[in-house]
């Protein structure tokens, strides 16, 4: 660390400060062990699978419907509901099941939020044993005929569903030969302490969807807009202690938003707009909230981050105030080095928040950020911008190497971050080998896309990991170090952020029109469908339904879906998956998979939400797939195909067009989607040995090749990585042997392509 003085140390270790992690994280190869009698519970349990049926609901003890009923129930937050019918199974643990009002999940685990600390010259965040609170489970009670629980405070009007999946088996070790592959509870994972119990489950397999008939419910909620309005603050205003830790590490955020840091890489000053798709502040565009100064009398983190030379906590309130970008905020803290200040540090709508515009109605012009929407622009590069006294720490320094390229020596991570995807991040390549936290770099190039979470509640195997983290209410109970949330957030808070979130899908009903009116203009259909006078105002206010030719195009498209998609892609909560855990043997990945698909062996199945806008910042979890035509044509999925070479093998760059309407070029125009990845070549010189320490970094990551038709720059060899991928990655024994193409499935046909993106476009 930059900090890390003996003039400074001396006092944070007499202070009592943790300097160092007090042992390591739990491994699951160490800790877990099978459970059969759970498994046989389970298969038991597989082996009669009827058709929910609710026949009569209970609110406190008292019926309030009963089947064939029309008036709605009337429901209030807190409200002990009971449910009574047949077919409900073995409930959340034994079967893989949800209950869903409107878009709030019914919570179905407990969580539990244990004290985090930081070692501070490792800057690695764990937990201790000490739990400081607790979100206690909605889900009082389940049987095969009755299901009781609690009506969540965040609940508002809508369809009751239940849907069950039954747990038909279990995913196969990849690095354990007949072995079921075991991962350890998501929620004391970040745990340090050898006498502490840690729970551990399969990777189970799920069967496909059944569930009951939805149920009108009228929910009343007095207090919900003033819950809802804590979690848009949290989710617009705040910086999730991000500041403060990125101060820690020496990054000058104030230079990088002010435009007044360098860019080492292309030279100048660098732009926020350009690098990493900051988007200006336009009152009216976002919340007010999102501009305004917001005090928050309690953060919704505590921090671990010490107090001023760790003589007391961290700063637990604070205001936070504009930059003058949308989802980067100033916010009150304390360096436990230097004392009290405020630091920029960027929250939800930074990544979660693209600008749109487009006509609502003939002559209603909108612009909005709208929230959830993966951001295309966002990039990693606001990671290697530097003034002449700030660097972010271990972008340049000394670090040992992976396995295939030993030795400690001096690496510079610069260019091959400015080069990562955008619209992608890739958490661990900033921290150095040897840390000893759960992202430290692994020296796998490893993308990861931004989701899109304007309808995301259903989910419960949520950020490539297993139901034990607990869908997006778990997500924000961990620090996400070095650059996602840092601390655990208080049940009060998670609970109005998660208020919020089921907000997000307003936009849906116009995202989804806009995108098939602009979809149907771009590939010349729009006359033959609609009519080429009609403006988008009229199309989007009118809606896609309205259009004979183009609900029959989409009744079509629908047919192959179900066809060739629905195995995997069908729920009954309209988030069009059935969150199957895809073993990475079958379903592989163009670039590296990531930590925690690594953890799982897996790779959950991918919810389908507003795919016009999602596609901008590519496809499938790596991001790595141009569009939706791409996605699904069989040519991609069929090896010596042109598509398919021009994707998946070592070529002269193809330099296809952007991937069709809205879709944005990227600074700088090296890569386009669908083509050859590359990363550029630095001279290499003793005068500057800075151009060795770049291409030193790249070539240990052992999938950038060198090609003779390009001097100039290194290739990503999707074709290697497949072949070899496993020993050195997951300590397999041999290569796991990742299919042909990245998601291998395909229509059948590409005369169906056009008709089944249409619906693909509704979803």
């Amino acid at each position: 660390m930059k900090h890390s003085t003996s003039i400074l140390a001396l006092p944070l270790l007499l202070s009592g400060c943790v300097l160092d992690l007090p042992g390591e994280f739990p491994e699951q190869d160490e800790i877990c062990e099978f459970d059969q009698a759970r498994e046989d519970e389970r298969a038991a349990s597989a082996a009669n699978f009827p058709t929910p049926q609710i026949q009569r609901l209970l609110v406190n003890g008292n019926e309030r419907w009963s089947n064939g009923q029309s008036v709605a129930p009337q429901l209030v937050p807190g409200d002990e509901i009971t449910l009574i019918g047949s077919g409900f199974g073995a409930g959340t643990d034994i079967d893989f099941s949800k209950i869903m009002i409107g878009n709030t999940r019914i919570l179905e685990t407990d969580l539990v939020m244990y004290k985090q600390e930081l070692a501070l010259s490792a800057q690695v965040n764990f937990e201790t044993t000490e739990v400081v609170d607790e979100w206690p489970k909605n889900v009082l009670g389940w049987t095969d005929t009755e299901i009781r629980f609690r009506v969540p405070e965040h609940t508002l009007s809508g369809d009751l569903i239940v849907q069950i999946q039954k747990r038909t088996g279990f995913n196969q070790s990849l690095t354990h030969d007949g072995e079921a592959h075991l991962v350890i509870d998501a929620q004391t994972s970040r745990i340090i302490d050898d006498n502490f119990i840690h729970n551990c489950d399969v990777v189970s397999d799920v069967s496909a969807v059944k569930s009951t008939s939805p149920i009108s419910v009228t929910v009343d909620n007095a207090g919900f807009d003033a819950l809802a309005q804590a979690g848009s603050e949290a989710f617009w205003s705040w910086d999730y202690n991000v500041g403060l830790a990125h101060n820690v590490r020496n990054l000058d955020w104030t230079a990088i938003m002010q435009g007044k840091a360098t860019d080492p890489i292309s030279g100048g000053l660098a732009d926020p707009k350009l690098l990493f798709g900051a988007v200006p502040e336009v009152r009216g565009e976002v919340p007010d909230e999102a501009i305004d100064d917001v005090y928050f009398t309690e953060y919704p983190m505590p921090t671990p981050i010490p107090g001023f030379l760790a003589g007391s906590e961290g700063k637990k309130e604070g205001n936070t105030s504009s930059s003058g970008y949308v989802g980067y905020r100033y916010a009150e803290a304390t360096n436990p080095y230097t004392g009290n200040g405020e630091w920029i540090g960027f929250n939800c709508a930074s990544c979660h928040g693209y600008r749109v515009s487009y006509e609502k109605a003939p002559g209603n012009h909108v612009n909005k950020v709208i929230p959830g929407l993966p951001n295309p622009q966002w990039s990693m590069k606001w990671s290697v911008l530097q003034t002449s006294t700030k660097t972010f720490d271990a972008i340049y320094d000394k670090e040992e190497g992976p396995s295939w390229a030993p030795g400690n020596e001096d690496v510079a991570k610069d260019m091959l971050l400015y080069y990562m995807p955008s619209g992608a991040g890739e958490h661990n390549i900033i921290r150095k080998v040897g840390e000893g936290s759960h992202t430290d770099n692994d020296y796998q190039f490893s993308p990861i896309a931004i989701p899109n979470v304007t309808h995301y509640m259903s989910i419960r195997r949520s950020l490539s990991h297993t139901e034990s983290y607990v869908g997006f209410e778990g997500s924000y109970i961990h620090a996400e170090e070095p650059d996602g949330a840092q601390g655990n957030m208080s049940k009060d808070w998670l609970e109005a952020l998660t208020a919020y979130m089921t907000t997000l899908d307003e936009n849906d009903d116009d995202l989804r029109n806009v995108g098939m009116y602009r979809w149907l203009a771009y590939n010349n259909l729009l006359g033959e469908q609609a009519s080429t006078e009609v403006s988008e105002g009229t199309f989007v206010s009118a809606g896609w339904q309205s259009y004979p030719k183009v609900a029959e195009a989409v009744a079509r498209g629908q047919e192959t879906y179900t066809r060739d998609c629905g195995s995997c892609h069908t729920d009954a909560l309209e988030s069009h998956t059935t969150e199957q855990m895809v073993p990475l043997d079958q379903v592989g990945r163009f670039f590296a998979p990531t930590i925690y698909q690594k953890e799982t062996q897996s790779i959950r199945v991918a919810y389908l939400r507003d795919l016009y806008w999602t596609e901008h910042r590519g496809l499938l979890s790596d991001g790595h797939v141009r569009n939706l035509e791409d996605l699904v044509n069989p040519e991609r999925c069929t090896t010596g195909s042109t598509l398919y070479n021009q994707y998946y093998t070592l070529h002269e760059p193809v330099r296809p067009e952007l991937g069709g309407p809205d879709h944005q070029v990227t600074y700088p125009d090296l890569n386009r989607k669908g083509d050859v990845f590359r990363v550029p070549k630095s001279k290499e010189s003793w005068l500057k040995p800075i151009g060795k320490q770049r291409n030193r970094f790249i070539k240990r990551h052992k999938y950038f090749v060198e090609v003779p038709w390009d001097k100039d720059n290194y290739y990503w060899d999707y074709q290697g990585m497949r072949a070899a991928y496993g020993p050195g990655e997951l300590g397999s024994d041999d290569a796991i042997g990742m299919p042909d193409a990245p998601h291998p499935w395909c229509a059948s046909s590409t005369n169906e392509v056009q008709d089944l993106v249409q619906y693909l476009l509704t979803l």
